[in-house]
């Protein structure tokens, strides 16, 4: 991968301090379905434009990457201004094995932020940033251990495992940050990141003990090590930021504990929400743990199980107010909602010693929260994807964006063309909702 060049620098600089310009939140007209006002598509797009080689590609295909011009950008999204957008990729193309773990066919491939604009029907990269570690190398998508994620492989077949990377991350959202540089949430850790304007990590926020000894950039193991209990392939997903970019909220994919057939934990809708004083990124605190339910499963297709419904997205509305997608990417039952999460009268346990205890106490399906004097946060939905945008086919919808007084802006996640999304592309939507943020 080459190191990322001082034209690209040199514009995510000046498109950083955009976001300043994004509007205000206030309120969406109520009384109607959702409407589709618009969708872009990601034409053709080579990942030789990402920095990689025509034989880096050429290999990636011989190890089992079926296209090269499908990068997927749509993990996370923010409007800057007007038609200027970020994205982010995840930790690059994978698939899965028959054995359970995945293939990492271009294995050098590292998280990258995209600005782009939407023209006409059409998503029009303008410039990538790679994320880089204190050698000025990409940090890759490369598990950090097993518990990361799973066991990474070059091929579908091969035998000998790829080495874990310390400094590798699975990034699902992005935000620039007032004076320069960017905010990221990623699974692996699962953890915080903030990264300077020129891609280069900063600090990476842990849970309490996974230090990651042998990153090559310096590691904050400061989050509440609870978080280390998430389930593999579920960290953060989301980040929602503050229009003054001081205060940040992130929350776990899906509820914590084991899923295993009688577990306490199997049929969890409980979600940990972190809300954070983000004014200096170089030390970042954590300061409230919030708590709310997925919405009941049957407000999502049948064949769904409570396991398989999560987070995927999160933008800011108002203090303690945010938007978020809830939803299932299952085969045949995918679907997803927007819903308003407010926590203004939900209970800060952060300090509280169940919120650190392990076994898990508050995702135990038997936990009673009114004995424990504990309020979750209230959710209502403002957007049915399901019912009222049946166009919208995708099933994995990862960014989330509020555009304006009526409207927010989502975005797919195609996973590079691989597996069952075979041939797709990303595609960027925007939306009127259907009921007011206020």
């Amino acid at each position: 991968m080459k190191k990322t060049t001082p034209l690209v620098l040199l514009t995510f600089t000046v498109f950083s301090a955009l976001a300043v310009l994004q509007p205000a939140q206030a309120t969406a007209g109520g009384g109607r379905a959702a409407k589709l006002i618009h969708e872009y598509t990601l034409p053709s797009f080579s990942l030789l434009d990402f920095g990689y080689s025509q034989a880096d590609l050429d290999a990636a295909v011989l190890n089992g990457l079926g296209a090269t011009d499908l990068p997927a950008i749509g993990s996370g999204l923010q409007q800057l201004t007007g038609n200027h957008f970020l994205c982010v990729t995840d930790r690059g193309p994978n698939g899965d094995r028959a054995d359970g773990n995945k293939y990492f066919p271009l294995p050098q491939f590292t998280p990258t932020i995209v600005w782009f604009q939407a023209i006409g029907d059409e998503i029009v990269p303008q410039a990538v940033l790679p994320i880089v570690n204190d050698l000025g190398n990409g940090v890759t998508g490369i598990p950090n251990a097993a518990n990361a994620d799973s066991i990474p492989f070059l091929t579908p077949t091969a035998a000998v495992q790829i080495p874990f990377n310390r400094d590798g991350m699975d990034v699902e959202d992005v935000h620039t940050l007032p004076g320069g540089g960017f905010i990221l949430v990623e699974e692996y850790g699962p953890s915080i990141v903030t990264v300077g304007a020129d891609g280069h990590v900063l600090r990476r926020y842990t849970p309490a003990g996974k230090t990651l000894v042998g990153a090559n950039y310096t590691v904050v193991d400061s989050l509440p090590g609870a978080i280390n209990q998430r389930r593999a392939n579920r960290g953060f997903e989301g980040l929602a930021v503050s229009d003054d970019g001081q205060t940040a909220y992130t929350m776990t994919q899906s509820p914590m504990g084991s899923t295993s057939a009688g577990s306490p934990y199997r049929d969890s809708t409980l979600i940990r929400v972190l809300k954070m004083d983000i004014s200096n990124p170089l030390d970042l605190r954590v300061t409230a743990e919030f708590l709310f339910k997925l919405l009941p499963l049957t407000n999502f297709p049948a064949g769904n199980a409570a396991r398989d419904l999560k987070i995927s997205g999160a933008a800011w509305v108002s203090p303690d107010r945010l938007l978020i997608t809830e939803g299932s990417d299952k085969i045949g039952a995918g679907g997803h909602k927007v819903v308003l999460l407010d926590l203004t009268r939900a209970t800060d346990v952060l300090h509280l010693p169940d919120a650190s205890a392990v076994p898990l106490v508050y995702e135990n399906v038997a936990t009673d929260f009114t004995a424990l004097g504990i309020r979750l946060g209230a959710t209502s939905i403002v957007a049915d994807l399901i019912n009222d945008l049946p166009q919208i086919t995708e099933r994995k919808l990862e960014g989330l964006t509020i555009l304006n007084n009526n409207e927010i802006a989502i975005s797919s996640d195609n996973d590079f063309g691989i597996g069952d999304v075979l041939g797709a592309t990303t595609h960027v939507y925007t939306i009127r909702l259907s009921a007011p943020l206020r």
